[in-house]
């Protein structure tokens, strides 16, 4: 799936897949990344997220795993496979307002396994969230801004929101350095009939290609509630996106620590709608 061509500068492994070929790099970096038509220092708040939405794939399937670390340093291990679609349309909701659509299903350890997640990313409406046990066999509805992946830090929200560009208001701070290379800073402050989970965010995104390296999240009472890393190291294009291969989730209150691994990634299959039916959940192959 990944070819051979491998770049690496300043801390950064850029790899192609796909058509991208052995120049791939350099045309996503060209095409993608913050061009040259508009100097850096023009740039609004709103101009920086939008490339992140920008930056994206249209569909993916991935075998991933988490890491969790609680305060004692026991880690527990989660394997997963997962699969994505992108529903937007020109910056907006596709039809009937969905946004996206992502369900994981989990393969280790033995008591997770075939048990698993369906979520609906809608457009200034509820979510969807389901959940099934193999060991109930049966599929329940959840609430996706507070479940939590098990005994990880991550909640469903944060694995599979993707939001839309009118989410949100954006201010432009002034720009700071992550991991020794600049970042452009914006505070992102979430529109109550956005159903946030978060009331605001701070993203420190690479002034080199549109991928935050720090991320900080306040919850709707205000309070500073965890903070992602996104190490520039593993970041990787695929398919014309850059894609982050790991994330690093920080609860700040509870102190514990979750880590989420790309393992492999499918960039851009065709993925029908069916797919994403709750009764597939119950289904033990991808």
């Amino acid at each position: 799936m990944i070819g051979d061509f491998t770049m690496r500068g300043r801390g950064l492994a850029i790899r192609s897949s796909g058509p991208l070929g052995r120049l791939g790099w350099l045309v996503a970096l060209l095409s993608i990344g913050f061009g040259p038509t508009v100097a850096a220092e023009e740039l609004s708040g709103k101009a920086i997220y939008q490339q992140l939405i920008d930056n994206r794939l249209r569909s993916s399937y991935a075998e991933q795993r988490f890491t969790s670390t609680d305060p004692g340093g026991d880690v527990q291990e989660l394997h997963f496979w997962s699969r994505f679609k992108d529903y937007r349309v020109e910056g907006g909701p596709g039809p009937s307002g969905i946004v996206s659509k992502t369900m994981m299903k989990f393969t280790y350890p033995k008591d997770k396994r075939d048990s698993g997640y369906l979520f609906t990313e809608r457009h200034r409406q509820e979510n969807d969230g389901y959940y099934y046990s193999p060991r109930r066999e049966r599929v329940a509805r959840v609430d996706t801004s507070r479940e939590t992946i098990f005994a990880t830090d991550f909640t469903l929200e944060d694995i599979a929101m993707v939001r839309v560009i009118d989410d949100a208001t954006y201010e432009r701070l002034p720009d700071e350095r992550v991991e020794d290379v600049p970042v452009y800073v914006v505070e992102v402050k979430y529109l109550p009939e956005s159903r946030p989970q978060y009331s605001k965010s701070l993203l420190y995104i690479d002034q080199e290609f549109p991928v935050p390296l720090h991320i900080k999240n306040w919850d709707l009472r205000g309070l500073r509630v965890n903070e992602l890393e996104l190490p520039r190291a593993r970041v990787e294009v695929h398919e014309g996106a850059w894609v982050p291969m790991e994330v690093r989730m920080t609860d700040v209150r509870e102190k514990t620590q979750s880590v989420l691994y790309v393992d492999k990634l499918e960039a851009n299959p065709d993925l029908h709608d069916r797919l994403f039916e709750a009764n597939r959940l119950s289904r033990k192959r991808p």
